[in-house]
């Protein structure tokens, strides 16, 4: 007979060791460095020491809280990242306690012990989707066991969450609204408890967005639509990875159908539907729905950090179902997900990422170190790594102005220790949509703008690098000019007066794809021989496959060929919903020399383009309607 260890202070101690060997950090904070994905991480540091309003003068997906799991100790003292993580590993102490059994044998410990290790093994970086994950746990907890302080406890993680990262944080408060509603229907919550929840909701979400500094509708606004657009502009196919990719959605596929089995089960019963089926019901859609988000999350950008997300992350959700389902089947179902997820990732994933160490003394020995090094950095003052990268020249023009840099690299902002003053949305690859375009427009045009702007001509996954913000790049020939260019950096300084903006003429053209379509550079001038500002249109369709395709995958790709005068063509990844908003066509910027004269002549010697031509990447079939809508517009600065 296998001995029960029911002590509590055993569990304890057990839960503690399992924390020593969860623990994801090297040190403490890191050293800021130069990046695209470094970059947006000082920028929000730097905004935050700045005082700038979340939602309002920052829109990003990380909220004011994303500090402290980002790591950049710019302005934030070591005690903030402290305090963060001992409130994250009390959080992970108690997931790791209520999976335990009320009575638990010896085997069973050492199952808990080794499912720990092989999914925390895989789990990379997963500070906010295990954070998000417990915020889920405590509300079915409560469902099952209508202890109001679990209630409240996913409540309050939701919250955190939402001002950590907003889109997972959205999904946390909906799902503790639905939680709320689904509770009370089921009569787990009284009338008088659902108000009081709910007020408790709102003024913790009201009282937090004051301490944060944050506009609270605006970044629940704006973090919505921060997403619109993201699977277009963002996505990245793995063309050498497709086994990787079958793998995960063969293993998601088999959560569908066994979700879709089991309600089509219950549904030719409804008659006699019992509120324990009812729970199941919610516990499954719970976890095709968080599925279903780590399985776009992992594949429509498909580049080294996205791609392992699902086989990495899965096991959580799916634990849910054996934790949580009466339905014996389904408890199976979950385990046999778990078992197919983790042998994926060893028998695919593995070849490809490189092996995974499961060994318990090498990761304490490496503990040893990083405990003593952590705890170290708490009271060590902090240090300085800034040096400088732009000449003195640019240095002594800009003083303390206020400065903003386009398209990515704000990090050079830091380095150089400049005063950062940026639009909305800091960096451009992240601008995907009209609302986040007029949002830096405004920003440029407004009294707040920055006093100089460095631009340089970064691409990013071989998109032409002028397309990515028209609308903004607009307002910077209304309001600013040229006055200093070094190697890949042009600096722009604010002109007292801005220019208007007047629409002269614009034309419509039912075109097609993989058709050249020629610009009409004659009524590019008028007879006054005024320099018009050209910008194109390009409204594409997706078919009933792309749509598809876009919606449980990632949309068709496209790319785009320009044609110059000088019968030089070069073709470009570019996506829909940019080009639905406007392509500067005057001429080929492809350097900042070319910016600099397009400033000051509206023209470019020998790079005005002439045609333009859009054709799909075709992976075996179409995504795209044949049929495009082609808009010319002409503008006079003025």
């Amino acid at each position: 007979m296998q001995k029960v260890i029911n002590a509590v202070w055993f569990k304890i101690v057990y839960v503690l060791f399992l924390i020593v060997l969860l623990f994801p950090y090297y040190r403490l904070s890191e050293t800021p460095q130069a990046g695209i994905d470094n970059s947006w991480r000082i920028g929000l540091e730097m905004a935050k020491a700045k005082g700038l309003i979340f939602g309002k003068d920052i829109i990003y997906t990380y909220g004011p809280l994303g500090y402290l799991t980002q790591r950049f100790a710019i302005d934030t003292p070591a005690w903030h990242f402290l305090i963060f993580d001992i409130f994250f590993f009390l959080n992970i102490g108690l997931l790791l306690f209520f999976t335990l059994p009320k009575l638990t044998k010896l085997y069973q410990y050492t199952i808990h012990f080794a499912l720990i290790i092989v999914i925390s093994s895989l789990f990379g970086e997963w500070v906010i989707f295990a954070l998000f994950f417990v915020g889920i746990f405590s509300g079915l907890k409560f469902l099952y066991t209508q202890q109001l302080w679990m209630l409240y406890h996913s409540i309050i993680i939701g919250i955190v969450v939402f001002y950590t990262k907003a889109n997972y944080g959205i999904i946390a408060l909906g799902f503790v609204t639905v939680l709320l509603g689904y509770a009370f229907f089921s009569k787990r919550l009284t009338l008088k408890n659902l108000i009081f929840a709910l007020v408790f909701t709102l003024m913790a979400l009201a009282l937090s967005a004051k301490i944060l500094n944050t506009d609270l509708f605006a970044y629940f606004y704006s973090s919505i639509q921060a997403t619109n657009g993201y699977t277009e502009a963002m996505s990245m196919y793995p063309s050498d990875r497709l086994k990787i990719v079958v793998v995960s959605y063969l293993i998601f596929g088999l959560l569908i159908a066994a979700s879709v089995f089991y309600i089509g089960k219950i549904a030719l019963k409804l008659k006699s539907l019992t509120i324990s089926q009812l729970d199941n019901v919610f516990v499954i859609s719970c976890v095709a729905l968080i599925s279903f988000i780590l399985i776009k999350y992992s594949f429509v950008r498909a580049d080294e950090g996205h791609i392992t997300a699902f086989v990495k992350l899965a096991n959580l959700p799916f634990l849910l179902l054996p934790l949580f389902c009466t339905d014996k089947l389904m408890k199976k179902i979950g385990w046999g997900l778990i078992s197919c997820n983790i042998l994926g990732y060893f028998l695919f994933y593995q070849p490809v990422f490189g092996e995974v160490s499961l060994s318990v003394t090498a990761n304490l020995h490496r503990k040893v170190y990083i405990f003593n090094q952590y705890f170290k950095e708490v009271t060590e003052a902090k240090r300085d790594y800034t040096k400088p990268t732009f000449p003195k020249e640019v240095l002594s023009i800009i003083g303390n102005k206020s400065v903003d840099f386009i398209p990515n690299e704000i990090s050079e902002i830091y380095f150089n220790r400049l005063n950062y003053n940026p639009r909305p949305a800091i960096q451009s690859y992240f601008v995907y949509n009209a609302f986040l375009l007029r949002k830096n427009q405004e920003k440029y045009l407004s009294a707040t703008a920055p006093d100089f702007v460095v631009y340089s001509i970064e691409s990013t996954d071989n998109k032409y690098a002028f397309s990515e913000e028209t609308l903004t790049t607009i307002a910077l020939l209304q309001r600013y000019e040229p006055i200093k260019i070094w190697p890949n950096r042009l600096l722009l300084k604010k002109k007292q007066q801005t220019k208007t903006l007047k629409l002269v003429k614009q034309q419509s053209t039912v075109w097609e794809m993989e058709k050249t379509f020629p610009l009409n550079s004659v009524i590019k001038a008028d007879s006054s021989n005024r320099k018009l500002l050209s910008i194109i249109k390009v409204k594409t369709t997706y078919n009933w496959f792309g749509k598809l395709l876009n919606l449980f995958f990632q949309p068709p790709h496209l790319n785009m060929e320009l044609a110059t005068s000088k019968d030089e063509k070069t073709i470009y990844r570019t996506v829909p919903i940019l080009l639905n908003k406007g392509l500067i066509v005057n001429a080929k910027m492809d350097d900042v020399a070319a910016v600099k004269q397009f400033f000051e002549n509206g023209s470019v010697t020998n790079k005005d383009i002439q045609s333009v031509r859009f054709d799909e990447i075709l992976r075996r079939k179409a995504g795209f309607d044949k049929k495009i809508e082609i808009l010319e517009e002409f503008y006079e600065l003025k």
